[in-house]
Protein backbone atom coordinates (compact mmCIF):
# COMPACT_ATOMS: atom_id res chain seq x y z
CA UNK A 1 0.00 0.00 0.00
CA UNK A 2 1.04 3.38 -0.83
CA UNK A 3 0.23 7.07 -1.09
CA UNK A 4 0.31 8.27 -4.73
CA UNK A 5 0.80 11.98 -5.62
CA UNK A 6 0.11 13.79 -8.88
CA UNK A 7 1.66 17.08 -9.75
CA UNK A 8 0.45 19.51 -12.36
CA UNK A 9 -0.33 17.12 -15.25
CA UNK A 10 -0.38 17.78 -18.83
CA UNK A 11 -0.78 15.38 -21.55
CA UNK A 12 -1.30 17.30 -25.68
CA UNK A 13 -1.60 14.67 -28.66
CA UNK A 14 -0.36 17.56 -31.37
CA UNK A 15 -2.03 20.29 -30.36
CA UNK A 16 -4.84 18.06 -29.03
CA UNK A 17 -4.57 19.17 -25.06
CA UNK A 18 -6.34 16.33 -23.64
CA UNK A 19 -5.20 16.50 -19.57
CA UNK A 20 -4.66 19.90 -17.66
CA UNK A 21 -2.87 20.74 -14.44
CA UNK A 22 -4.07 17.60 -13.09
CA UNK A 23 -2.72 17.43 -9.41
CA UNK A 24 -3.86 15.13 -6.39
CA UNK A 25 -2.60 12.90 -3.41
CA UNK A 26 -4.27 9.92 -2.71
CA UNK A 27 -3.81 8.73 0.89
CA UNK A 28 -2.60 5.34 1.80
CA UNK A 29 -5.87 2.82 1.42
CA UNK A 30 -7.92 5.88 -0.29
CA UNK A 31 -10.33 4.45 -3.01
CA UNK A 32 -10.76 7.18 -5.95
CA UNK A 33 -13.06 6.86 -8.70
CA UNK A 34 -12.24 9.04 -12.13
CA UNK A 35 -15.79 9.48 -13.87
CA UNK A 36 -16.94 11.98 -16.54
CA UNK A 37 -18.16 11.48 -20.04
CA UNK A 38 -16.39 9.75 -22.74
CA UNK A 39 -13.58 11.71 -24.20
CA UNK A 40 -13.28 13.38 -20.99
CA UNK A 41 -9.07 12.31 -20.09
CA UNK A 42 -10.04 9.68 -17.09
CA UNK A 43 -8.76 6.63 -18.79
CA UNK A 44 -5.59 8.80 -20.59
CA UNK A 45 -4.93 10.28 -16.90
CA UNK A 46 -4.99 6.24 -15.66
CA UNK A 47 -2.55 5.02 -18.47
CA UNK A 48 -0.01 8.12 -17.16
CA UNK A 49 -0.27 6.68 -13.74
CA UNK A 50 0.54 2.73 -15.18
CA UNK A 51 2.88 3.88 -17.66
CA UNK A 52 1.74 3.23 -20.65
CA UNK A 53 1.09 6.71 -21.74
CA UNK A 54 4.19 9.65 -20.94
CA UNK A 55 2.69 13.05 -19.29
CA UNK A 56 3.63 16.09 -21.50
CA UNK A 57 4.85 17.89 -18.34
CA UNK A 58 4.35 17.03 -14.60
CA UNK A 59 5.39 14.14 -12.37
CA UNK A 60 4.40 11.27 -10.13
CA UNK A 61 5.08 9.96 -7.09
CA UNK A 62 4.45 6.66 -5.79
CA UNK A 63 4.94 6.20 -1.99
CA UNK A 64 7.44 9.05 -2.02
CA UNK A 65 9.57 7.56 -4.99
CA UNK A 66 9.13 9.90 -8.23
CA UNK A 67 8.18 6.96 -11.05
CA UNK A 68 7.28 9.51 -13.66
CA UNK A 69 9.94 7.89 -16.14
CA UNK A 70 9.74 4.95 -14.85
CA UNK A 71 8.33 1.63 -17.05
CA UNK A 72 5.34 -0.03 -16.09
CA UNK A 73 7.02 -3.26 -14.73
CA UNK A 74 9.08 -1.00 -12.71
CA UNK A 75 6.18 0.10 -10.91
CA UNK A 76 4.37 -2.20 -8.65
CA UNK A 77 1.40 -1.15 -10.01
CA UNK A 78 -1.50 -3.99 -10.79
CA UNK A 79 -4.01 -3.10 -13.38
CA UNK A 80 -7.63 -4.43 -14.17
CA UNK A 81 -8.75 -3.66 -17.91
CA UNK A 82 -12.42 -3.63 -19.37
CA UNK A 83 -11.67 -6.79 -21.79
CA UNK A 84 -10.11 -9.07 -19.15
CA UNK A 85 -7.06 -9.96 -20.80
CA UNK A 86 -6.59 -13.33 -19.83
CA UNK A 87 -4.67 -15.92 -21.48
CA UNK A 88 -6.84 -18.38 -23.43
CA UNK A 89 -3.96 -20.89 -23.63
CA UNK A 90 -3.55 -21.27 -19.90
CA UNK A 91 -5.36 -22.26 -16.99
CA UNK A 92 -7.22 -20.05 -14.41
CA UNK A 93 -4.26 -20.54 -11.75
CA UNK A 94 -1.55 -20.38 -14.67
CA UNK A 95 -2.91 -16.94 -15.48
CA UNK A 96 -2.66 -15.39 -11.96
CA UNK A 97 0.67 -16.73 -11.91
CA UNK A 98 1.88 -15.56 -14.77
CA UNK A 99 3.04 -12.25 -13.43
CA UNK A 100 4.64 -13.76 -10.53
CA UNK A 101 6.86 -16.18 -13.13
CA UNK A 102 7.86 -13.16 -14.76
CA UNK A 103 9.36 -11.41 -11.54
CA UNK A 104 11.06 -14.71 -11.06
CA UNK A 105 8.85 -15.49 -7.99
CA UNK A 106 9.84 -18.92 -6.21
CA UNK A 107 7.63 -21.90 -7.15
CA UNK A 108 6.62 -22.24 -3.43
CA UNK A 109 5.81 -18.06 -3.01
CA UNK A 110 3.64 -18.53 -6.59
CA UNK A 111 1.60 -21.36 -5.29
CA UNK A 112 0.85 -19.31 -2.10
CA UNK A 113 -0.42 -16.63 -3.79
CA UNK A 114 -2.09 -18.47 -6.14
CA UNK A 115 -4.18 -20.02 -3.17
CA UNK A 116 -4.46 -16.64 -1.36
CA UNK A 117 -6.37 -15.23 -4.06
CA UNK A 118 -8.37 -17.90 -4.92
CA UNK A 119 -9.68 -18.15 -1.32
CA UNK A 120 -9.95 -14.06 -1.38
CA UNK A 121 -12.06 -14.23 -4.82
CA UNK A 122 -13.58 -17.50 -4.19
CA UNK A 123 -12.85 -19.17 -7.65
CA UNK A 124 -10.85 -22.06 -6.02
CA UNK A 125 -13.16 -24.75 -7.56
CA UNK A 126 -12.04 -22.51 -11.15
CA UNK A 127 -8.34 -23.09 -10.95
CA UNK A 128 -8.09 -25.95 -13.11
CA UNK A 129 -10.14 -24.19 -16.24
CA UNK A 130 -9.34 -22.35 -19.13
CA UNK A 131 -10.80 -18.75 -19.34
CA UNK A 132 -13.37 -19.92 -22.44
CA UNK A 133 -15.03 -22.16 -19.78
CA UNK A 134 -16.13 -19.18 -17.61
CA UNK A 135 -18.61 -16.39 -17.26
CA UNK A 136 -18.29 -12.66 -17.55
CA UNK A 137 -17.82 -12.28 -13.84
CA UNK A 138 -15.88 -15.57 -13.38
CA UNK A 139 -13.10 -13.91 -16.07
CA UNK A 140 -13.08 -10.31 -14.48
CA UNK A 141 -12.82 -12.43 -11.12
CA UNK A 142 -9.68 -13.78 -12.60
CA UNK A 143 -8.35 -10.61 -13.87
CA UNK A 144 -8.69 -9.14 -10.49
CA UNK A 145 -7.18 -12.10 -8.82
CA UNK A 146 -4.01 -12.03 -11.67
CA UNK A 147 -3.64 -8.20 -10.45
CA UNK A 148 -4.08 -8.66 -6.79
CA UNK A 149 -1.30 -11.79 -6.91
CA UNK A 150 1.22 -9.38 -7.02
CA UNK A 151 0.73 -7.40 -4.04
CA UNK A 152 0.92 -4.24 -5.85
CA UNK A 153 1.68 -0.90 -4.05
CA UNK A 154 -1.43 0.70 -6.18
CA UNK A 155 -4.37 -0.89 -7.86
CA UNK A 156 -5.94 0.37 -10.78
CA UNK A 157 -8.88 -0.67 -12.50
CA UNK A 158 -9.99 1.12 -15.98
CA UNK A 159 -14.30 0.24 -16.68
CA UNK A 160 -13.99 -3.64 -15.53
CA UNK A 161 -17.56 -3.73 -15.12
CA UNK A 162 -18.87 -2.23 -18.53
CA UNK A 163 -18.73 -5.82 -20.55
CA UNK A 164 -20.99 -7.50 -17.46
CA UNK A 165 -24.84 -7.35 -17.58
CA UNK A 166 -26.94 -5.39 -15.41
CA UNK A 167 -27.07 -7.78 -12.52
CA UNK A 168 -23.49 -9.01 -12.96
CA UNK A 169 -22.50 -5.24 -12.54
CA UNK A 170 -24.44 -4.93 -9.38
CA UNK A 171 -22.76 -8.22 -7.83
CA UNK A 172 -19.47 -7.80 -8.95
CA UNK A 173 -19.11 -3.88 -7.55
CA UNK A 174 -20.29 -5.16 -4.38
CA UNK A 175 -17.42 -7.55 -4.78
CA UNK A 176 -15.11 -4.81 -5.46
CA UNK A 177 -15.62 -2.83 -2.61
CA UNK A 178 -15.56 -6.20 -0.42
CA UNK A 179 -12.05 -6.79 -2.22
CA UNK A 180 -10.98 -3.30 -1.07
CA UNK A 181 -12.14 -3.59 2.44
CA UNK A 182 -10.31 -6.57 3.12
CA UNK A 183 -6.96 -5.70 1.59
CA UNK A 184 -7.08 -2.08 1.65
CA UNK A 185 -4.54 -1.30 -1.47
CA UNK A 186 -4.67 1.67 -2.77
CA UNK A 187 -6.98 2.34 -5.81
CA UNK A 188 -7.95 3.57 -8.76
CA UNK A 189 -11.03 3.30 -10.43
CA UNK A 190 -12.15 4.49 -14.04
CA UNK A 191 -15.63 4.75 -14.74
CA UNK A 192 -18.68 6.60 -16.90
CA UNK A 193 -20.97 5.57 -14.40
CA UNK A 194 -22.27 7.73 -11.56
CA UNK A 195 -23.73 5.20 -9.98
CA UNK A 196 -20.72 2.79 -9.36
CA UNK A 197 -18.40 6.06 -8.71
CA UNK A 198 -21.29 7.12 -5.62
CA UNK A 199 -21.22 3.41 -4.53
CA UNK A 200 -17.43 2.30 -4.64
CA UNK A 201 -15.41 6.00 -4.11
CA UNK A 202 -13.98 7.48 -0.66
CA UNK A 203 -13.54 10.67 -3.21
CA UNK A 204 -14.72 11.03 -6.91
CA UNK A 205 -12.89 13.53 -8.70
CA UNK A 206 -15.65 14.20 -11.69
CA UNK A 207 -13.28 15.41 -14.98
CA UNK A 208 -14.92 17.39 -18.15
CA UNK A 209 -12.43 18.24 -20.98
CA UNK A 210 -9.47 17.00 -19.09
CA UNK A 211 -10.05 19.02 -16.11
CA UNK A 212 -10.93 18.36 -12.79
CA UNK A 213 -14.42 20.00 -11.87
CA UNK A 214 -14.45 19.02 -8.31
CA UNK A 215 -12.69 16.65 -6.50
CA UNK A 216 -14.50 15.52 -3.09
CA UNK A 217 -16.45 12.86 -1.20
CA UNK A 218 -19.73 11.77 -3.24
CA UNK A 219 -21.86 12.91 -0.60
CA UNK A 220 -20.37 15.95 -1.19
CA UNK A 221 -20.85 15.99 -4.45
CA UNK A 222 -24.36 15.19 -4.22
CA UNK A 223 -24.88 17.93 -1.79
CA UNK A 224 -23.05 20.50 -2.32
CA UNK A 225 -21.58 20.71 -6.69
CA UNK A 226 -19.46 23.24 -7.58
CA UNK A 227 -20.72 23.81 -10.73
CA UNK A 228 -24.39 22.72 -12.52
CA UNK A 229 -21.92 20.40 -14.59
CA UNK A 230 -21.21 18.26 -11.82
CA UNK A 231 -24.62 18.41 -10.45
CA UNK A 232 -25.78 16.54 -13.56
CA UNK A 233 -23.70 14.50 -13.81
CA UNK A 234 -23.88 13.67 -10.01
CA UNK A 235 -27.56 11.91 -9.17
CA UNK A 236 -29.94 9.65 -11.01
CA UNK A 237 -32.31 10.49 -12.30
CA UNK A 238 -30.54 13.67 -13.80
CA UNK A 239 -31.26 17.25 -11.84
CA UNK A 240 -33.99 19.37 -13.50
CA UNK A 241 -32.30 22.44 -14.48
CA UNK A 242 -34.89 25.04 -14.39
CA UNK A 243 -34.97 28.97 -15.75
CA UNK A 244 -35.17 31.79 -12.42
CA UNK A 245 -35.01 35.69 -11.91
CA UNK A 246 -34.14 37.04 -8.80
CA UNK A 247 -36.84 39.42 -7.60
CA UNK A 248 -34.56 41.02 -4.44
CA UNK A 249 -31.36 39.71 -2.47
CA UNK A 250 -32.70 36.35 -1.08
CA UNK A 251 -36.27 35.63 -3.10
CA UNK A 252 -36.22 33.75 -6.85
CA UNK A 253 -39.12 33.27 -8.83
CA UNK A 254 -39.38 30.44 -11.28
CA UNK A 255 -41.91 27.57 -12.09
CA UNK A 256 -44.26 30.29 -13.10
CA UNK A 257 -45.33 32.74 -10.14
CA UNK A 258 -43.50 30.49 -7.61
CA UNK A 259 -41.33 32.50 -5.16
CA UNK A 260 -38.67 31.12 -2.66
CA UNK A 261 -37.05 32.87 0.06
CA UNK A 262 -33.09 31.65 -0.30
CA UNK A 263 -30.31 31.23 2.25
CA UNK A 264 -27.38 32.96 0.59
CA UNK A 265 -24.01 34.01 1.03
CA UNK A 266 -24.08 36.16 -1.94
CA UNK A 267 -27.01 38.79 -2.45
CA UNK A 268 -28.81 38.06 -5.60
CA UNK A 269 -29.17 41.59 -8.09
CA UNK A 270 -33.21 42.08 -8.85
CA UNK A 271 -33.78 40.85 -12.27
CA UNK A 272 -30.33 38.92 -12.53
CA UNK A 273 -30.99 35.68 -14.44
CA UNK A 274 -30.81 32.11 -12.63
CA UNK A 275 -30.51 28.60 -13.24
CA UNK A 276 -31.29 26.60 -10.55
CA UNK A 277 -31.24 23.01 -9.88
CA UNK A 278 -33.41 21.08 -8.54
CA UNK A 279 -33.08 17.23 -7.77
CA UNK A 280 -36.08 14.60 -8.63
CA UNK A 281 -35.99 13.19 -5.57
CA UNK A 282 -36.70 16.77 -3.21
CA UNK A 283 -39.95 17.49 -5.45
CA UNK A 284 -42.89 16.03 -3.46
CA UNK A 285 -46.30 15.51 -3.51
CA UNK A 286 -48.32 17.94 -1.20
CA UNK A 287 -51.88 18.49 -1.51
CA UNK A 288 -50.82 22.47 0.05
CA UNK A 289 -48.33 22.65 -2.88
CA UNK A 290 -47.81 26.03 -4.74
CA UNK A 291 -46.76 23.99 -7.69
CA UNK A 292 -49.00 22.63 -10.26
CA UNK A 293 -48.25 20.42 -12.80
CA UNK A 294 -49.61 18.22 -15.49
CA UNK A 295 -48.29 14.55 -15.46
CA UNK A 296 -47.00 13.42 -18.76
CA UNK A 297 -44.76 10.15 -18.25
CA UNK A 298 -45.33 7.64 -15.58
CA UNK A 299 -42.30 5.14 -15.68
CA UNK A 300 -43.09 2.76 -12.36
CA UNK A 301 -40.06 0.07 -11.02
CA UNK A 302 -41.80 -1.62 -7.84
CA UNK A 303 -39.97 0.76 -4.92
CA UNK A 304 -39.74 4.01 -6.66
CA UNK A 305 -42.02 5.69 -9.12
CA UNK A 306 -40.02 8.28 -12.03
CA UNK A 307 -42.42 10.39 -13.15
CA UNK A 308 -42.56 13.39 -15.85
CA UNK A 309 -44.23 16.59 -14.98
CA UNK A 310 -44.97 19.64 -17.10
CA UNK A 311 -44.99 22.94 -15.10
CA UNK A 312 -45.88 25.66 -17.24
CA UNK A 313 -42.76 25.28 -20.43
CA UNK A 314 -41.01 23.06 -18.15
CA UNK A 315 -40.71 19.31 -17.98
CA UNK A 316 -39.19 17.95 -14.68
CA UNK A 317 -38.17 14.67 -13.52
CA UNK A 318 -39.54 13.65 -10.28
CA UNK A 319 -38.59 10.49 -8.30
CA UNK A 320 -41.70 9.35 -5.30
CA UNK A 321 -41.27 6.37 -3.55
CA UNK A 322 -43.91 3.97 -3.61
CA UNK A 323 -46.77 3.28 -6.94
CA UNK A 324 -48.50 5.71 -7.93
CA UNK A 325 -51.88 5.35 -10.46
CA UNK A 326 -51.50 8.44 -12.27
CA UNK A 327 -52.97 9.07 -15.56
CA UNK A 328 -51.40 10.94 -18.00
CA UNK A 329 -52.73 14.47 -17.95
CA UNK A 330 -53.80 14.44 -14.41
CA UNK A 331 -52.77 17.55 -12.14
CA UNK A 332 -50.54 16.88 -9.23
CA UNK A 333 -49.29 19.49 -7.07
CA UNK A 334 -46.40 19.39 -5.90
CA UNK A 335 -43.53 21.66 -2.98
CA UNK A 336 -40.08 21.83 -2.41
CA UNK A 337 -37.51 23.13 0.12
CA UNK A 338 -36.14 26.10 -0.57
CA UNK A 339 -32.84 24.69 0.94
CA UNK A 340 -33.05 21.90 -1.51
CA UNK A 341 -32.48 23.98 -4.31
CA UNK A 342 -29.13 24.92 -5.85
CA UNK A 343 -28.50 27.88 -7.69
CA UNK A 344 -25.95 28.26 -10.89
CA UNK A 345 -24.99 31.02 -13.22
CA UNK A 346 -26.43 30.33 -16.57
CA UNK A 347 -23.63 32.20 -18.18
CA UNK A 348 -20.63 30.07 -16.38
CA UNK A 349 -22.12 27.34 -14.71
CA UNK A 350 -20.45 28.19 -11.85
CA UNK A 351 -22.74 27.69 -8.08
CA UNK A 352 -24.38 30.68 -6.88
CA UNK A 353 -23.73 29.81 -3.09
Amino acid sequence: MATLELKDIHKSFGTTSVLQNISLQLEDGEFLVLVGPSGCGKSTLMNIVAGLEEPTQGRLLLAGQDITDKLPADRNISMVFQSYALYPNMTVARNIEFPLKMRKVDPATRAARIAQVAQLLQIEHLLDRKPRQLSGGQRQRVAIGRALAREPQLFLFDEPLSNLDAKLRVDMRAEIKKLHQRTGVTTIYVTHDQVEAMTLGSRIAVLKGGIIQQLAAPMTLYRDPANLFVAGFIGSPAINEVEAVATDERSVRMLGDAEFQMQLQTPLQAGQKLTAGIRPEHLRLDPQGTLRGTMTVLEPTGAEDFVRCAIGAQELNLRLSGHHDFAVGETLLLTVDPADVLLFDPATGNRIR
